[in-house]
């Protein structure tokens, strides 16, 4: 029994399911309800960066963040947790260990503890992109704090804007910044934590970490210099990287998060060094990375939404390659997925003709025959929950309330299937609340490096390379 506060609370006894076995070696500190990663930047500036003022503001702010976490942690871990966090002060640019990118596809739920240096550190960024993915891909438990930081701060900040985590229910923290105020703030986290427990998702082997391990299956096969070049290019901790079991891992979990210029600078060093096998695959995995993880987040998210409603997403693009390279990255390449190519919605055609040429597409790739009423195919579609299934859809020579519709009539035709909707940037229909964007804003020159990336990499294993202005 653990006192927090006033209220008595007991630790859940879970029934731990059987990880994958390289991953559970390469969990940190493995714990009885499971590893918590904690988020935060412990990072001070200096007196003649900040000033006297604010150099004195911010000692008071890290000092009180020491003591939440120090008394957060005691407290998780007399409660049965294990606990991830790291006691480096990491300044902006600073290599980031190769052991966070394992407890980031490890942990079980994640604290982000967000005060006022928080809401602009790289860093830490790079850490929640990761942490809000795997929120919406498969559950993970992720508990923003507010330190003293209102939500439109959050919302404002670089945070927000680059990894959504303004959008999670937020705990806040009581007022003040003295220790007893420290000692509130992490008994309200632990209660929250060891409350929610039971309900967390119990296999931490996601589409992502089976993304990842496929990606070190490649690499693998390269040297050992060329796999120190990539460390070296995706500025991972290299006495760290080098002591690690499994190099080659932790630089595909760096991949994953990293830039497209970095990815491409990492895949063609290495792909010169492999068979042509091992080309095509790692190639094949990195494409799909020329969007961030917000935009696949966005469109992952949309798959577990109520049926007919948040199912559509938009992208400023007419080339059906990155609608579809952007669905394959929202299922981190889970190969349970399916990407469906419709016909173009474009001509003089009424709607119903617009909506029977892609309602054949989707029944021929579904295997349901054509004489299959309507409403059956939608019964038969609510009865396949967690199957992962995306439609590419351009429209751009029709007119705003034409895609509506079409888009409408899919979605309550196709329960469950995500659409992808491109058109041009300026179109009226991304303003209507039943369209999400997925890139938002995706201005020509994003899309321009965009096809670059693509073009690029396509030609890596010696196969047909994709024109920049391609529209395959």
């Amino acid at each position: 029994m653990l006192q927090l506060g006033r209220t008595p609370v007991t630790a859940y006894s879970l029934r731990q399911g059987l990880p994958n076995q390289r991953n559970a070696e390469r969990s940190p500190r493995p714990g009885g309800l499971g590893m918590v990663f904690l988020s935060h930047t412990s990072r001070r500036h200096t007196l003649e960066e900040l000033g006297a003022e604010e150099f004195e503001a911010q000692g008071i702010r890290k000092d009180y963040l020491a003591e939440v976490l120090r008394k957060l942690e005691e407290l998780l871990r007399d409660a049965g947790f294990s606990i991830w966090w790291d006691r480096r002060d990491l300044r902006p640019g600073d290599a980031i260990d190769p052991t966070i990118y394992k407890a980031l596809n490890a942990c079980r739920a994640a604290v982000v503890l967000i005060d006022a240096d928080a809401l602009n550190a790289a860093y830490m960024r790079r850490e929640v992109n990761i942490l809000t993915f795997r929120h919406v891909e498969h559950g993970l438990h992720v508990v923003p704090v507010l330190l003293q930081v209102s939500a439109e701060q959050v919302r404002d900040s670089a945070m927000g804007r680059e990894t959504g985590i303004d959008i999670q229910l937020a705990l806040h923290a009581p007022n003040g910044r003295s220790e007893q105020a420290a000692r509130e703030t992490a008994e309200l986290i632990a209660r929250h934590l060891v409350a929610e427990s039971a309900t967390w998702a119990q296999d931490i082997y996601s589409p992502e970490n089976m993304w990842i391990d496929d990606v070190a299956l490649c690499l693998q096969h390269a040297s050992s210099s060329a796999l120190r070049r990539a460390a070296e290019t995706l500025d991972l901790d290299l006495p760290a990287w080098e002591r690690s079991a499994d190099p080659a891992w932790d630089i595909a979990a760096a991949l994953w998060s990293a830039e497209r210029d970095l990815v491409h600078e990492v895949v063609e060093d290495v792909a010169h060094q492999l068979t042509r096998e091992f080309q095509e695959r790692i190639v094949t995995h990195a494409l799909p990375l020329w969007a961030h993880l917000r935009a696949a987040r966005t469109v992952r998210a949309a798959s577990t939404e109520v049926s007919g409603t948040g199912r559509a997403v938009s992208l400023a693009t007419r080339r059906l390659w990155l609608g579809e390279l952007l669905a394959k990255r929202a299922s981190a390449g889970n190969r349970r997925a399916r990407v469906i190519r419709l016909v173009d919605v474009h001509g003089e055609s009424t709607i119903q003709d617009l909506v029977g040429r892609s309602d054949a597409t989707l029944r021929r790739e579904l295997n349901f025959p054509v004489e299959t009423p309507p409403e059956e195919v939608t019964a038969a579609l609510r009865q396949r929950p967690g199957q992962q299934l995306y439609a590419v859809l351009r429209s751009e020579t029709v007119n705003p309330a034409t895609t509506l519709a079409v888009t409408r009539e899919l979605q309550n035709r196709f329960p469950g299937i995500v659409l992808i909707v491109l058109n041009h940037s300026s179109s009226a229909a991304w303003t209507a609340p039943s369209i999400t964007p997925a890139l938002d804003p995706f201005p020509p020159e994003e899309e321009r490096a965009a096809r670059r990336f693509v073009s690029e990499m396509s030609e890596l294993p010696g196969g047909k390379k994709i024109e920049v202005d391609s529209e395959e």
